[in-house]
């Protein structure tokens, strides 16, 4: 028996124990042996000599054959999947699609990134020398220590990467240093950190869910995060110095600079997310085509969504996202479209994965374009007064006696006589609607203010929170489209973009500005006294009439 073959059936049976955390240095080239599926768990040595827990999935393979690697992470105040059974393994889109690809032939290493879960070290919040160097770090050890790695046609290794959230930014920021990585899934991340504080005002609802699960889970060692200068975001406006730290472990920093990532991406990004909305996704999904690389987007409703009554309820509190999408043509799992992904890339095989599925509800309504629309129509918003910071604070109450009256007023058709009329400001807030659906519209896209906020207390005491309304035909209640509301945080003139939103329309549906004076998103962030303000401009809004044979 060759030493190569002995180095091989003695890394099976230490495989087959699955406990093992000390493995010999694996043989190159195809399996010289049949291996079981299996799973175990590892110790990862960093660079700096702390300890990394993971865990190890073994495909099932036949002598001769050979399996491709993936990296899987976990989002912030996450874990890795210990087993198959496990919180990650059967809730998490990452630790679903990670098995789905075991399951398929493919070696998985999932990683407890270092001072969460069973890792050691500190919480460091996107260092280059800490968090971005550990992949390397876990690839080096996975080409060492597994064996029968598939290679792609160039004789680099095939190694794909996914994670949602704080695990979807850093395989992001990796492919600017790490070369070998291929083709990634970032789930639910970010192009610009800042995005957590649009208009440097920090969105506080998730700051209090970031900071709580966090802590329990990294044992309290966050404390990058309470020091100089991100703590001035516990006052819910971040400092210049904050901004900067923030860009600098951002995408868009390399992006900027003129870096280039090198691996192939498919962005995952909800719509509904309120941490990371759709444009992170789009500002890197611009950032790899410049580069050169296939970059792909699934615009999903799902991502970050914060507990009812904030946010509605979509079957798992702070992070959901949904099994099925469906865009134009294509429908399928979202876990099966990621392994498609991963098949194409590191397999070289024929698999369908559109290049944009832009989905509309959770229905299975969706759009199959080419690229992520850009049609606006932009309407005038005349001048209407709002009271500060009463205005939306009890909508949490007033929405189920509104959601009565409007069953009481489905009981009498064509009784919705309103119009254009605008409504609220007081105790409910401003809706200014602009434009009466018609047949066949979607709003799918990007909104634009340009927007003057003016009012009678002081320059920083007069803030409010803007975002496209949508009164569905025959009722009273506003909804906020995709719930994304943007701060506009003092006196002045605003023009900008507000987040992406995206869902289907009915014939006479309103669509409009709608303006809050509180929000549980940003629950220590109103002005504190009674005042008035007063917004005017105008509003681009993205609607889009489909052709009547249009499949959504």
């Amino acid at each position: 028996m060759s030493m190569r073959v002995a180095l091989t059936v003695l890394l099976a049976i230490f495989i087959a124990g699955c406990a093992t955390t000390k493995l010999p240095p694996a043989p190159v080239g195809p399996a010289a042996t049949a291996y079981k599926e299996d799973y175990f768990q590892v110790r990862i040595t960093t660079h700096d000599g702390k300890k990394l827990a993971a865990t190890v999935y073994q495909p099932k393979l036949a002598a001769g054959q050979s399996a491709p690697l993936v990296i899987a992470t976990h989002g912030f105040g996450g874990f890795r999947a210990k087993r198959p059974l496990s919180i990650y393994g059967k809730t998490m889109i990452t630790g679903e699609a990670a098995l789905a690809a075991w399951k398929s032939g493919y070696w998985v290493v999932f990683y407890d990134q270092r001072g969460w879960g069973q890792s050691q070290g500190v919480v460091e919040m996107m260092s280059p020398e800490h968090e971005i160097k550990d992949v390397s770090t876990v690839i080096d050890w996975s080409l060492k220590h597994l064996p029968a790695i598939h290679t792609l046609a160039d004789g680099s290794p095939a190694i794909g990467m996914i994670g949602e959230s704080y695990g979807g930014g850093l395989q992001t920021l990796a492919s600017f240093s790490e070369p070998r990585l291929k083709a990634l899934v970032p789930i639910a991340s970010w192009h610009d950190m800042n995005t957590l504080a649009p208009n440097q005002h920090m969105k506080t609802g998730w700051g209090f869910y970031l900071l709580v699960p966090g802590g329990v889970s990294s044992g309290f060692d966050i404390g990058f995060m309470v020091k100089k200068p991100l703590r001035s975001g516990f006052s819910g406006t971040m400092s210049s110095d904050a901004v900067n730290l923030l860009y600098q472990r951002s995408p868009a920093y390399h992006c900027d600079q003129g870096a280039k990532p090198q691996a192939d991406a498919l962005f995952v990004q909800g719509f509904r997310d309120t941490i990371f909305p759709m444009q992170e996704a789009l500002d890197n999904q611009s950032c790899f085509h410049d580069a050169g690389r296939d970059a792909r987007l699934l615009a999903i409703q799902g991502g970050h969504i914060l507990p009812w009554p904030v946010q509605k309820w979509s079957g798992k509190p702070l992070f959901n996202t949904e099994n099925k999408i469906h865009c134009g043509d294509y429908q399928g799992k979202l876990t099966d479209t990621i392994v498609a992904w991963w098949d194409e890339k590191l397999r070289g095989e024929e698999r369908t994965v559109p290049e944009l599925c832009l989905t509309l509800d959770y229905k299975g309504a969706g759009l199959g374009n080419e690229t992520f629309p850009e049609i606006k129509e932009e309407f005038p918003v005349p001048g209407h007064a709002i009271h500060l910071p009463f205005a939306g604070a009890g909508e949490w109450l007033a929405v189920p006696l509104t959601n009565l009256g409007d069953l009481f007023l489905s009981l009498w058709p064509g009784s919705d006589l309103r119009f254009l009329k605008p409504q609220g400001g007081n105790v409910r807030p401003l809706f200014i609607p602009l434009h009466i659906a018609g047949e066949n519209e979607v709003l799918a896209g990007i909104p634009e203010i340009n927007l003057k906020l003016v009012g009678n207390a002081s320059r920083n005491s007069t803030r409010v929170f803007v975002g496209v309304g949508v009164q569905r035909a025959g009722k009273v209640r506003v909804r906020v489209a995709s719930e994304q509301l943007t701060p506009l945080p003092h006196k002045g003139q605003f023009n900008q973009q507000l987040p992406a939103v995206s869902q289907p329309l009915k014939p006479g549906d309103r669509v409009g500005l709608v303006v809050y004076g509180y929000t549980w998103q940003y629950f220590i962030n109103p002005s504190f006294w009674w005042s008035k303000a007063k917004v005017s401009g105008s509003m681009k809004l993205p609607i889009i009439e489909l052709p009547a044979d249009k499949k959504r």
